[in-house]
């Protein structure tokens, strides 16, 4: 009986050794970019879901990140992006608008993606836009 006792408290004390199968390469992979909080000169910016795709996705994101960095520069880009969507009997259709208009004030805002990430979590798209030597 004290030999099965001193059995589980070893195998109990092993268990509580493991750290739950996490490996530090698993956890590496999918650590949020420093870039996300700390963009330096650049900007970071993220698109949830969006209904036309992952490439939509990645525009909206690009073209949130580009109309912040703008606004530091003193360029105005105003955005309308209206989505309609309609269900009706059990079919689905959606209509899509969207509306830019820019107002730069002699000043010319290059900038460039350097980066993107994906949360594996949520699926929100995270780019990552800097100023461009060019």
């Amino acid at each position: 009986m004290k030999s099965i006792i001193a059995l589980l408290f070893a195998a109990l004390l092993a268990g509580c050794a493991l750290d739950g199968g996490t490996r530090p390469e698993a956890a590496k992979a999918v650590a949020r970019p420093a870039w996300i909080d700390n963009p330096g000169d650049g900007v970071s910016a993220s698109a949830g879901f969006h209904v036309r795709g992952r490439q939509a996705q990645e525009e909206l994101a690009i073209t949130r990140a580009r109309e912040e960095y703008a606004k530091r520069y003193g360029v105005t880009i105003s955005s309308e992006h209206l989505v309609q969507q309609t269900v009706a009997d059990g079919r689905s259709a959606t209509v899509s608008d969207k509306n830019i208009r820019e107002e730069v004030k002699q000043q010319d805002v290059k900038a460039a993606l350097r980066a993107k990430w994906t949360d594996p979590d949520t699926g929100v798209l995270w780019v990552w836009v800097t100023p461009s030597k060019e």
